[in-house]
């Protein structure tokens, strides 16, 4: 009865998936890409650092890269997971947007301020660490930064 059914229904076949060689270039890539990277500490940063720099050296997933990858003690697919890559082909969020001249312009201005305070409040020409990180707070509040983020975004 089922092979009545599925008799009159066609299946398209599957497209093999290409599978790319790697270069030596690339080769060379992956090997210093990873030695710069614990394969038993992963994290998310690592992860997405590891997947952008492949991308950009136009390397795709596929099993020449999981292979080399492996050689060096890294499973590719844990990296694309903690990466958030999916099996689609998708790549990493996108950078952050490019910040404005005006947007560091105010930061910088900002900085000074918070500086010539700090220094005219203490009569002193240095800052002591206990000032830098009250600056660094006061900096990360007015510009809602979160902790772990950059002050200025230098990605092009």
């Amino acid at each position: 009865m089922i092979d009545s059914i599925t008799s009159g229904m066609s299946i398209p076949p599957q497209r093999p998936r290409t599978e790319q060689n790697l270069s030596e270039d690339q080769q060379q890539l992956i090997s210093d890409t990873l030695s710069q990277f614990d394969a038993d500490n992963m994290s998310e940063a690592d992860a997405v650092s590891i997947v952008e720099a492949f991308s950009q050296a136009g390397i795709q997933a596929g099993a020449a890269l999981e292979k080399s990858m492996s050689e060096f003690g890294f499973d590719a697919k844990s990296i694309g997971e903690l990466a958030n890559v999916s099996d689609s082909g998708g790549r990493p969020p996108p950078p952050p947007e490019k910040q404005s001249s005006e947007e560091i312009t105010s930061m910088v201005d900002y900085l000074a301020e918070l500086l010539e305070e700090k220094l005219s409040d203490n009569n002193k020409s240095t800052l002591t660490d206990e000032d830098k990180q009250s600056i660094l707070a006061q900096v990360f509040e007015k510009f809602d930064i979160e902790d772990g983020e950059s002050i200025i975004n230098t990605s092009a």
